[in-house]
């Protein structure tokens, strides 16, 4: 079955819908006198065939009944923008002025072999053969000469672009939808990245998705809006979130490659051997229906190239920013940092000392602590919370780390969600005044040794009156 482009027609305020894929022409209400000739001047759905060939390619353009056929492009790839421009072309054929009614030359003005020919066939039966010539150098505009008139007549650019277009132009060049919210974590759902700087795959999630098992593990980090699953599983800094993942949307070929290309003529290309890979769920808009991308990208011969959702074509587009993603920088610089309110008791283990705060009280207000089963100051308990929350890693990514015997200190969160896993973070010997951190059993980062020392004394002097320090 043919594929086929079908417009909106909009007559007396009736929308009529021709078919799935859908082009609205909006019609002026006005007419404007134009100065010149015109040759057509009817409507862009007047149309029913268009034949181009140029000095590059030919293009059919045919009206079946039901819709318009745009030669061998796919319906669901025609560049809408580009066919409507083509189409107004057609429908409304007008020159500025006649340069000569009958010149003896017309070489002159590149009218001997035109540039490019179209024949325009409308709904009345009537035809339109326009010859497109060479620019006039001071104005721009083209030379045109209309059918058998012998007449050369001087025409606008603009009304001459869309005929000396190769086929492949008529694709939409838009690969991904431009953000239609007013930041890329509003609309990104989970993006799954793979290849390029990264060693391993990292996808990141956004909690509002509504998936309870994501909420639960959301729960480590307090209210965050998205996390990140790499070795371990993190807050998404969402400052270098939107400055990379934002790159996604609206990217735009600068050329098209080919399509129509089958997943063999693809992996020729060079994508059996892609330079990343990313998919990513995208709910674009409060009332819009979630749509799933997969981008292929390819860095060959000092140009980048993409495929998306197997749709057979291959675009050319400007370096993606998101190639260059850096795993570290994606991660917020907190371990954990859960809200108190969800946890209900902390095991803190240093040396060979096990300190146990049960937290009770369903509220702020109501909140309680025991520490070893013995009340505690919950002022002076949440001073506490606060430096152990504050453990952060110095942006270095660790590669083969291996930690071995008793950690130095550990840190597990016990929560009031019974289905939430403990989170446990653990502290080893590293250099240079650092020390290894391992979360939930992945040692990738470190930290300043100075915290350990700050929660060194903090537990020395907890039944003291000395400040808890919470900066180190």
């Amino acid at each position: 079955m043919a594929r086929e482009v079908r417009l909106v027609l909009i007559a007396a305020g009736v929308v009529a819908f021709l078919g799935t894929i859908s082009l609205l022409l909006w019609l002026s209400p006005a007419k404007v006198q134009e100065s010149g000739t015109t040759f057509k001047a009817l409507e862009p759905v007047d149309v029913r065939r268009v034949l181009i060939s140029n000095e590059v390619d030919t293009l059919d353009i045919s009206y079946t009944g039901e819709g318009y056929r745009v030669d061998d492009i796919p319906a669901e790839l025609v560049d809408m923008d580009e066919f409507i421009d083509l189409l107004t072309s057609c429908s409304k054929v007008h020159a500025q002025r006649t340069v000569a009614e009958a010149p003896q030359n017309v070489a002159l003005y590149g009218l001997d072999v035109p540039t490019a020919r179209a024949e325009i066939t409308y709904a009345d039966g009537s035809t339109l053969t326009l010859h497109i010539g060479d620019t006039e150098r001071v104005t721009g505009d083209v030379y045109v000469s209309i059918g058998d008139d012998p007449a050369v007549y001087l025409m606008e650019a603009e009304r001459c672009a869309g005929f000396l277009l190769p086929k492949k132009a008529y694709v939409e060049d838009l690969v991904t939808p431009r953000l239609a919210l007013s930041s890329p974590l509003s609309a990104l759902l989970t993006v799954t990245l793979s290849g390029g700087v990264l060693a391993e795959p990292v996808t990141i999630e956004a909690v509002a998705a509504g998936d309870p098992d994501l909420a639960r593990a959301a729960l480590s980090f307090g209210a965050p809006t998205h996390i990140l699953r790499g070795k371990g599983t993190y807050e998404l800094d969402q400052t270098y979130g939107v400055a990379t993942l934002g790159s996604l949307l609206g990217i735009t070929a600068t050329d098209i490659v080919g399509y129509g290309l089958t997943p063999e003529q693809i992996n020729a290309f060079g994508f059996d051997q892609p330079t990343m890979k990313v998919a990513f769920d995208l709910k674009n808009g409060i009332d819009a229906q979630v749509e799933h991308y997969d981008l292929v990208i390819l860095h060959k011969d000092d140009a980048f190239y993409l495929t998306c959702n197997d749709n057979g074509v291959i675009y050319a587009v400007e370096e993606p920013a998101f190639l260059h993603i850096e795993y570290s920088k994606l991660l917020v610089r907190w371990f954990l940092s859960p809200l108190l309110l969800d946890v209900r008791e902390i095991e803190l283990i240093v040396g060979s000392e096990v300190h146990t705060f049960t937290v009770t009280g369903e509220t702020s207000s109501e909140q309680q602590v025991a520490y070893n089963g013995e009340h505690f100051d919950i002022e002076r308990f949440r001073d506490l919370y606060r430096l152990l929350t504050s453990a952060e890693h110095d942006g270095r990514l660790l590669e083969n780390v291996e930690v071995t015997g008793s950690p130095l200190l550990k840190l597990t969160y016990h929560y009031r969600d019974q289905q939430k896993r403990p989170d446990t973070m653990a502290l080893y010997p590293a250099d240079a005044r650092r020390l290894y951190v391992q979360i939930n059993g992945v040692t990738e980062l470190a930290i300043r040794e100075t915290y350990l020392e700050r929660v060194n004394r903090a537990v020395e002097t907890l039944w003291t009156d000395e400040p808890i320090e919470t900066e180190w």
